[in-house]
């Protein structure tokens, strides 16, 4: 179900003071198959982005009531979201998995705190280090990414490090969708002033390399986000149903 994270997690990546968008995921003739909202938040120099994603329906009971929860916190630099802390809490049955990254920008270092529940109960925990440095969680790199790539006109690609992305490296390709394969996948994700490809490396997504395809409007907000061959599933699609943004 990690697809759930994979989908949504490129929600948006427009700089306001607030906002909150909801995505839908979908399979065929399953329907709606989760529901994510994502949320971002600035005050001053710190920043906070939290994505919620739920199974629905049939997904809900195959993956035992499955729910993530995704967090970033930390300080605006020169206009890019860089972290202090990233965090991930997954719920599934009687089950339960915290996990607290903590970034140390200076000696190029990342930690982090994890912790196993099963009903309710403290099952064990552990601090461990990272066998990699990354700047950027998975959370903030989409945020920043605008401006990693520059124009979505020009080529571009490239393997990225994110914490939270393949476990050992952490690494992360972008690669902008240019010429003649934009009217290819114009037919899959309809018209988009940006198209990109985002490979993420994680196994569990259940798909061929983990490859997440997303159509972009002109101000950067992901409209639809296309997973290709999930194991069982096939093609899942994603798409932004609202949308809201507050500035002051």
């Amino acid at each position: 179900m990690r697809w759930l994270l994979g989908i949504t997690v490129f929600m948006t990546l427009l700089y306001a003071e607030s906002m909150h968008a909801v995505y839908k995921i979908e399979y065929g003739i399953l329907g709606k198959m989760g529901v994510s909202d994502a949320y971002l938040k600035k005050e001053g120099e710190r920043y906070e982005i939290k994505m919620v994603a739920k199974a629905t329906g049939i997904a809900k009971i195959l993956s035992g009531g499955r729910e993530e929860v995704y967090g970033s916190e930390g300080k605006i630099i020169d206009g890019q979201f860089v972290p202090d802390t990233f965090h991930k809490d997954i719920k599934r049955s009687n089950k339960r998995r915290i996990k607290v990254y903590t970034f140390d920008h200076v000696s190029k270092r990342v930690t982090f705190h994890e912790r196993n529940y099963r009903d309710g109960r403290l099952k064990d925990e552990k601090n461990e280090t990272l066998p990699y440095y990354a700047r950027n969680d998975i959370l903030s790199l989409y945020f920043n990414v605008s401006k990693v790539i520059g124009s979505c006109d020009k080529p571009f690609s490239k393997k990225l490090k994110a914490v939270g992305a393949e476990k050992k490296t952490g690494r992360i390709h972008i690669e902008t969708i240019t010429d003649g394969a934009r009217e290819k996948i114009k037919q899959d994700l309809g018209d988009a002033s940006c198209y990109l490809k985002v490979t993420i490396y994680q196994k569990l997504f259940g798909s061929k390399g983990g490859e997440l395809y997303l159509s972009l409007n002109k101000n950067f907000i992901v409209q639809r986000a296309l997973l290709k061959d999930v194991v069982m599933f096939g093609d899942i699609r994603g798409r932004l149903v609202h949308f809201e943004e507050k500035k002051q």
